[in-house]
């Protein structure tokens, strides 16, 4: 299938702009869940045209605010307005510059630029350079002429990102830092932990949660959870039952300025000290009994309690997202935690031969619960 984005204004109703659409490249480390979490930050869904390449429909006064909530995403590679995309492309360099050629190419129009390309999986076998040149004969064309290539200093960058699944061509929206979020790492922290969670994973659970106001951490550590919820503008609470992990989270709050949206409280997650449907999500990373302890208490028993107290206070449409071990060392009957809830999504992420952290999602958790057998 190839598909040009001006066949889109013939779609829209008379006198109303045409839509655009946007292009994500995620991480070939965890491309569903990258895929995932575009999507519960921006509340749209994505149109899948491979693993790791989705196509999303905004309107064009949609396209900046749209892209700041993008570069909150941790496992976001790169944006393009896009242009022309196919599925199943065939590896010969014409039919790329087939694809490019296939859409109009005014933003390029007055203005110079230069084409990149980024073949996922080594797909397709031609040469990038070839493949740039072909890309770049099909946009000078499609103009008229009426623009310039500038290989050193071009004002737009036209990308194609191809994979044996997809291809999409279109001009570089965002391409964000990935190391953007390591201020916040341990090494900067004044109170440290070894079962700390990254400021990635962190972050990465927080946009999974999708929360719009008050988030609540009952295991909250040392914070980690906490801050990257609070750089999101979200206001957070965090419970931790050692007295000295809690004041260590409200150490690295205030060093990272985040203690004006934030509460660390010394409570047990077993029995929150809180009303029903007082938040919006729950995300947790509990303990499993390694470098985090958990005081005695069954692992079983502790995730249990995590869905059942998340569930009394959220609001009916707040999400849980929390982390479960799974591998050698670990109960198999934790495995079954959870598998009951209706929409349970499972995100896996291998850490080594012995253990993988999986990543557990339930939207609306109350209605989830209700309709469980």
């Amino acid at each position: 299938m190839l598909r040009a984005v001006g066949h889109e204004a013939a779609m829209t109703r008379e006198g109303r702009s045409p839509r655009q659409w946007l292009s994500v490249v995620v991480s070939g480390a965890m491309p569903q869940l990258g895929m995932r979490e575009v999507e519960r930050v921006t509340g749209r869904e994505l149109l899948r045209l491979g693993s790791r390449i989705g196509l999303m429909a905004v309107e064009p006064g949609e396209v900046r605010s749209v892209i700041a909530l993008l570069y909150e995403c941790v496992l976001l590679q790169e944006v393009l307005l896009a242009k022309a995309w196919a599925t199943n492309p065939r590896p010969d360099v014409e039919f790329y510059r087939e694809l490019a050629a296939s859409s109009e190419w005014s933003e390029v129009e007055g203005r110079s630029f230069a084409v990149r390309v980024r073949k996922l999986g080594g797909f397709p076998p031609a040469s990038s350079i070839e493949l740039a040149a072909r890309v770049g004969d099909a946009v000078y064309d499609a103009c008229g002429g009426r623009c310039r290539i500038d290989l050193s200093k071009p004002e737009l960058i036209v990308k194609l990102v191809a994979s044996a699944e997809a291809a999409v061509v279109g001009v570089l929206l965002l391409k964000p830092r990935g190391d953007r979020f390591r201020l916040r790492s341990s090494r900067f922290k004044p109170f440290t932990h070894p079962a700390s969670l990254t400021p990635e994973d962190a972050r990465i659970l927080v946009n999974l949660a999708a929360a719009d106001g008050r988030i609540l951490d009952p295991f909250c550590g040392t914070g980690s959870i906490l801050a990257e919820a609070v750089a999101r503008g979200l206001e957070a609470v965090g419970v931790d039952l050692n007295e000295e992990m809690a004041r260590g989270a409200w150490r690295n709050l205030k060093h990272f300025s985040c203690d004006a949206l934030c509460d660390v409280l010394v409570s047990d997650a077993r029995m929150l000290p809180f009303r029903e449907s007082c938040f919006d999500a729950v995300a947790a990373d509990p303990p499993y009994g390694r470098l985090a302890p958990t005081h005695g208490l069954e692992l079983n028993s502790v995730y249990e309690r995590l869905i059942s107290e998340s569930a009394r206070v959220l609001r009916d449409r707040g999400s849980l997202v929390f982390i479960k071990p799974e591998g050698s060392g670990v109960p198999r009957s934790l495995e079954k935690v959870g598998e009951g809830l209706k929409h349970l999504e499972r995100y896996p992420v291998y850490v080594h031969s012995g253990l993988t952290r999986v990543i557990c999602l339930v939207p609306r958790l109350r209605a989830a619960i209700r309709r469980t057998p």
